[in-house]
């Protein structure tokens, strides 16, 4: 059985009843975009304690900034991993031992152009791979159908390696079923049902259609 988290942004007009009721969630993840990573500029960063102080669901904070160690402190007393970039230019084993420090989970995120073999160095110091299923930006973007064989060639390293794949943009109940995955992240797939609680529920049994 996959696991589901439920995306969210962490924008101003963050309402934390947005995700009142629904049952089973294994995750909250929460978007954080600086406007500078992507052109996204969603910094509301009390989001984080809102949500911990709310409900009892581990938090993954996917921080799509170029100056992840800025927030660290920020944020981590709250969260269950701290999911940061491949592709930021900062010192990447200086930001995974940082997390690490604080007692927490540590991920990383790869955009649809960055090849897995280029994050294999880091996949004994790390919890969790985040594959962008589109490019960092809003929600509701189209899967990118590369995406399947991407999360195919990241197993193979799960023989040596102890860590999570999680994959975030696009999802829906079709392409689910096409993925050997951890962790299935949506928005709008789980938040614009009339029944957001069936598909949670379908998403995670996807590996048994």
């Amino acid at each position: 059985m996959k696991k589901v988290a439920v995306s969210i942004h962490a924008r101003d007009d963050f309402n934390p009843n947005i995700i009142h009721g629904l049952d089973d969630l294994d995750f909250i993840h929460v978007d954080v975009s600086d406007g500078k990573f992507s052109s996204v500029r969603n910094l509301n960063l009390d989001v984080f304690r809102i949500l911990n102080e709310s409900y009892q669901i581990p938090i993954i904070a996917h921080m799509m900034v170029i100056d992840p160690p800025y927030y660290i402190e920020k944020i981590i007393e709250y969260i269950e991993t701290f999911t940061f970039h491949f592709e930021i230019e900062q010192d990447k084993n200086g930001i995974i031992e940082k997390v690490r420090s604080k007692g927490k989970k540590v991920g990383i995120a790869i955009n649809p152009d960055t090849k897995i073999e280029e994050i294999v160095p880091y996949l004994n110091a790390i919890n969790l791979v985040l594959v962008m299923s589109v490019y960092p930006g809003g929600s509701g973007q189209k899967f990118i159908p590369h995406s399947i064989e991407k999360v195919n060639d990241l197993n193979k390293h799960k023989e040596k390696y102890d860590f999570l794949i999680d994959i975030d943009g696009g999802i829906n109940i079709d392409n689910a079923k096409k993925l050997n995955v951890d962790i299935l992240s949506s928005t709008s797939t789980i938040l614009n049902a009339s029944d957001p609680n069936k598909v949670i529920s379908i998403l995670k049994h996807s590996d048994e259609i």
